[in-house]
């Protein structure tokens, strides 16, 4: 047996050795993940951003490709809120390509979808005014369908507006002499 052995220290370095390859097998780990993905910026003006967190699912055609990063006010527009979102580098995002929010009504959570819009297109390459590459802000059936019905219950409005006009106590006088002409007319022709 050996006096002098200091098996604490060895155990110690041991131990240390160990820790430290495991340290770097996740550090390796990271940066080869951060390799297979690009960040883009999305900047949203018109959309409604209600559910959306730090996290949340970035899909094409209905599959997740990525994921939000982070999102923040905007200083240099009101209302503008520019979300950065982390998206698998085999995804084909070009200038075709415009971002649009949906949402589960069941669980309100928000989803960032990306819609090709065209085939082709260029890549998308960081501007002078973000030091991201941009993808454009899209706009979504819900939208466009709430536009539409927004139109609609304008124009019923002004018929009604028109009928009751029409119906004032002034022109009903005129509007019941108009109906009892009609009406004679018809008469005199039989």
């Amino acid at each position: 047996m050996e006096a002098e052995a200091r098996y604490t220290y060895v155990g110690l370095a041991v131990l240390l050795l160990v820790a430290a390859l495991a340290a770097s097998l996740l550090w390796l780990q990271n940066v080869g993940a951060r390799e297979r993905f690009v960040n883009y910026a999305i900047h949203f003006e018109r959309q409604a951003l209600d559910g959306l967190e730090v996290g949340a699912d970035v899909k094409l055609r209905g599959i997740k490709v990525g994921r939000v990063e982070d999102y923040a006010l905007s200083d240099d527009a009101f209302g503008r809120v520019r979300v950065e979102v982390r998206v698998d580098r085999r995804v084909p995002v070009t200038t075709h390509t415009v971002a649009v929010i949906t949402r589960n009504y069941v669980t309100g959570l928000a989803v960032v979808n990306l819609v090709n819009r065209d085939a082709g297109g260029d890549a998308l390459v960081a501007g002078a005014a973000d030091p991201l590459p941009v993808i454009a802000e899209g706009r979504s059936d819900i939208d466009l369908i709430t536009g539409r019905l927004g139109e609609v219950g304008e124009l019923a409005s002004d018929a009604l507006d028109n009928l009751n006009r029409l119906l004032a106590a002034e022109n009903r006088d005129a509007l019941t002499d108009a109906v009892r002409g009609v009406r004679d007319l018809a008469v005199g022709l039989n």
